[in-house]
């Protein structure tokens, strides 16, 4: 079973909701809501797997079939990704929790292994990038064919453009840390959601693009001494790696 970090996990709450825990749900979870019972496409053919401890309901994100503030803890890990409308599950989330946690893939996971392969049907499994622009906010941009292959014309923007071109994302993504290909978001009481039509261009229209914190986890994850040796083999496979970091002023010790 799944378990957050002992500092961040919510040892008071009582009812505590996960939604779409497929076959790994978190310890501890009072209540499941699944929208797939028998269906096992979206767990990879996995069997849906239910703790003794906990009720299983059928239902949608977007239509919680419970009551207001019926959880003090709400799970939502891998799900918001998937789903057509994240504003409207969102609200549902922050209506029917205290508090909770929510998990996605990152954008700088999601680009990297979308745009050297746009004809596998499994990158496009995914509806949404998912970022937190700091604060209490999370923001929604579509993924599409045409969406993978922009860039912001801000200098993060042009640094994630030449990273990728310089690797095999397929191969170099296992030198990275977890981190640094997920999204990880905590709320308490309400948090700001906000979907947006198409990439946002932050040096066009104001508003924060999602390669500023794709390009803090990229330099972070080269950063930690813990990888070094797969810092080492990222260099060694990829020798165009340092070049960029070099280019756009990037420094890591580990790259450099």
């Amino acid at each position: 079973m799944k378990r957050l970090p002992w500092w961040r996990r919510p040892y008071l709450a009582k009812r505590l909701l996960e939604i779409g825990p497929g076959h790994n749900p978190f310890a501890g979870v009072t209540h499941l809501l699944e929208r797939y019972v028998s269906d096992g496409h979206e767990r990879c053919g996995n069997a849906l797997l239910v703790p003794t401890s906990a009720r299983l309901i059928v239902g949608e994100a977007t239509v919680l079939p419970f009551a207001n503030r019926a959880f003090d803890f709400v799970y939502a890990s891998h799900v918001l990704e998937h789903v057509v409308d994240p504003v409207q599950a969102c609200r549902e989330i922050m209506r029917v929790g205290a508090a909770g946690y929510i998990e996605t893939p990152s954008p700088f996971l999601e680009q990297g292994l979308a745009i050297g392969d746009e004809s596998s049907p499994a990158h496009w499994f995914h509806r949404w990038f998912v970022f937190s622009p700091g604060g209490n906010q999370l923001v929604f941009e579509p993924k599409s064919v045409e969406e993978v292959a922009r860039f912001c014309s801000c200098r993060d923007g042009q640094f994630l453009r030449e990273f990728y071109a310089a690797v095999d994302f397929r191969e170099a993504q296992h030198c990275f840390r977890r981190t640094a290909k997920t999204t990880i978001f905590y709320w308490k009481s309400s948090f700001q959601v906000e979907t947006r039509d198409r990439m946002t261009d932050c040096q066009q229209d104001g508003r924060p693009c999602r390669f500023a914190g794709m390009r803090r986890v990229l330099v972070s994850s080269c950063n930690d001494l813990l990888r070094a040796r797969r810092m080492r083999r990222l260099i060694q496979c990829f020798p165009k790696v340092r070049e960029v970091f070099q280019e756009f002023g990037q420094y890591s010790l580990l790259v450099h």
